[in-house]
This record gives structure tokens, C-alpha cells and sequence, in this order.
């Protein structure tokens, strides 16, 4: 939602420096190399065309900052007195982007307005305002974990300290994650599960988060993971197959927030059983896929992190074991992955 069924347009920009005037904003993006033009045929595309452009961009492995700012922005321009909901996800979506709160709270309001107008619409704006909350709760935090913070400390006693303190506003957050979760059930749409994985690791790398705070962010994430991809009951590797998404990466974006979910537990010191227990039915998916590398990838990944939350030496050594067999069995069907060499490497295994 929010974004045009178009094919998405990059934008054509320009920068030029504006000498007689001096900027006072401590936190300008794009000052120093002038402020962002638009290409005329840019400025001329409608609201949604903008909109699409301005996501695309911030998508793009080259985004410029002040280009997708400025996109959004001109998009917004356009939007004008229209009180739609494709209006609201662009404010909202806006407010993901820069992390400004108020476009967030905008976004709310006009949901407010367009809430009974139909089940479909009903859903989009519970989508909508649950992550708007989520938005609010993270951008009040005064414990974001400082990498920078406490030089003269070991790395154990800032993650000590890190999972220790707590979530400001946590039932709030708590509140807006299940609000997404049941939205989800709702409305099984693949462009906004992508979406909503994206917001949700777009806040942890914004944000050097404390590992209480993946945890509740990320078992969300793995609830929403496993509703979409049929892995709920998983008994069975075949019905995770047929039900799962098509698409590589969104799948291998559905392991990785497992994963993330999986390390802030270890690191929260949640029971190793419970661990197993939660990650089970992607290893299920994953163990059934042993003819496609990126999955042999994932699946000792999180073989590894399980091995590390074992007590039972030997259940771990035998999840280590296992994990190397993967590895290997990526290497023979993807000899020329770079990444899996490394990781054979540095598990002993070198590969000549």
C-alpha cells in the first residue's frame, strides 16, 4: 500500500549550492553539496508516481538521502488536501524514512478518518497506525546501545549493561506489534509482509538496539515470517514448500530476522529450549532444502547459533557437525560462493 502499481521511475536530479544563503540545521543532509532540484519531468509526475520513485530510491543500494527526502517531500506537495490512504502510507512511509514523528503522527490521524470505509480499508489502517506505534516507541528511546559509548569498557560489560536496561514505553510497543501481527493475519499480501520485515530491520540499523529490544521487535517478526510462509504448524517440509513464497530473498529476509530473533535470545538468556522451539520450524523448511545453496547457507547459520545456546556439549558438537556438512554441501553446489569458502575456512575446512 502506498505505492503505485507502476513500474517505479529513478529520479533525475541535480545539486547546486545556493552561495547567499546559509544553512542553520545542524542535521542537513544535503547542504554541502546544495540543495536537491528535481528534473522537470520529474516535478511533473502525479502524487503516486513521486511516491513510488521516492521508495524505489530509498531501496536502492546507491540511495541518496537528500534525493529520497526531497522525493518524499515533493510527493507530499502533491498530496495536498487529499485525505486518502495511499496519503497517509506516504506520511507514514515518510516518517519511517527521515524518522520524523511528525508525519507519523499525521498519518495516524487521517487513518482515524478512513478507518470504517470498508474491511479491506479497516486493515490497511490497523497496518498503518501499528506501525506508527512501533515508529514512536523506538524513536523515544534513551538506551539505543552506543558502540562509540564506554571506550574503556570490554565489550561483555557493554552488552551486560545493554540487556539489562529497559524498553521505555514497552507495553505500548508490545501493544502496536500485536496490532501488526493480527493485521497481517488479515491481510496475507506479499508487498506488505515485504514491507513491514523492511521497516522492522530499517529500525535496527538506525539504531544500535539493545538486545531486549530485538527480541520484542523480532519475535513479531518471526510470527508474521511464519503465518506467511505456512511454517506455523510445519509438520511436514512439504506443506512449508508449496504454502512458502516463491520469491529468494524474501525468504532469505524471512531467515534473517529468525536469526535476529535467535542471537538477542542467546544473548537475553532465554532457555535453549524455547530457542529450538521457536527456530524449528524454519530448520524444518531449511533441512528440507538441500539442493539449493542459500538455504544450506541459512540453515547452518542458524545451526550455529543454536549450537551456542546448547549446555549439552555434545548437542552442540553434534549442531556444529551438522552445520559444517551444510556448508560443505553449499560449496559443492555453488563452488564459486566466496562467502561459503570463508566460512569453511574460518570452521577449519578449508577449501584448495
Amino acid at each position: 500500500m502506498g505505492q503505485s502499481k507502476e513500474a517505479p521511475k529513478r529520479a533525475r536530479t541535480s545539486k547546486s549550492h545556493d552561495a547567499g544563503r546559509e544553512c542553520t540545521d545542524d542535521n542537513c543532509s544535503c547542504c554541502g553539496d546544495g540543495p536537491v532540484q528535481l528534473d522537470e519531468q520529474v516535478l511533473g509526475e502525479p502524487a503516486h508516481t513521486l511516491l513510488s520513485m521516492a521508495l524505489e530510491e530509498a531501496d536502492s543500494n546507491t540511495a541518496d538521502r537528500a534525493v529520497v527526502i526531497k522525493l518524499f517531500e515533493t510527493a507530499l506537495e502533491k498530496f495536498g488536501g487529499d485525505r486518502s490512504l495511499e496519503h497517509a502510507w506516504a506520511l507514514l512511509r515518510f516518517a519511517e524514512y527521515a524518522e520524523y514523528m511528525e508525519y507519523a503522527e499525521k498519518a495516524a490521524v487521517l487513518v482515524r478518518e478512513l478507518g470504517t470505509a470498508g474491511a479491506l480499508v479497516k486493515v490497511q489502517c490497523e497496518l498503518l497506525e501499528a506501525r506508527a506505534k512501533v515508529l514512536s516507541v523506538c524513536l523515544e528511546q534513551s538506551n539505543w546501545r552506543d558502540p562509540a559509548a564506554g571506550d574503556d569498557d570490554s565489550d561483555d560489560d557493554v552488552d551486560a549493561e545493554a540487556i539489562s536496561k529497559p524498553i521505555s514505553g514497552e507495553q505500548k510497543l508490545v501493544d502496536g506489534l500485536r496490532q501488526l501481527v493480527a493485521a497481517h493475519s488479515a491481510e496475507r499480501s506479499t508487498d506488505t509482509y515485504r514491507s513491514t520485515l523492511a521497516f522492522l530491520f530499517a529500525r535496527r540499523e538506525a539504531h544500535s538496539l539493545t538486545s531486549k529490544m530485538l527480541l520484542v521487535l523480532f519475535d513479531a517478526a518471526v510470527t508474521i515470517v511464519y503465518e506467511h510462509e505456512g511454517w506455523i504448524a510445519a509438520d511436514s517440509p512439504k506443506k512449508a514448500t508449496a504454502t512458502g513464497s516463491d520469491n529468494s530473498n524474501t525468504q532469505k529476509f524471512a531467515h534473517q530476522a529468525a536469526l535476529v530473533w535467535a542471537m538477542a535470545a542467546v544473548e537475553c538468556s532465554v532457555d535453549s529450549e524455547a530457542i529450538e522451539a521457536r527456530l524449528e520450524p524454519m530448520a524444518k523448511y531449511l533441512a528440507s532444502q538441500p539442493n539449493d545453496a542459500e538455504c544450506c547457507k541459512l540453515y547452518a547459520q542458524l545451526l550455529l547459533v543454536l549450537c551456542g545456546c546448547y549446555e549439552d556439549e555434545e548437542k552442540a558438537m553434534e549442531a556444529y557437525d551438522l552445520a559444517t556438512s551444510t556448508l560443505l554441501q553449499a560449496h559443492k553446489l555453488c563452488p564459486g560462493d566466496l562467502e561459503i569458502r570463508s566460512q569453511l575456512a574460518d570452521m577449519g575446512q578449508p577449501i584448495d
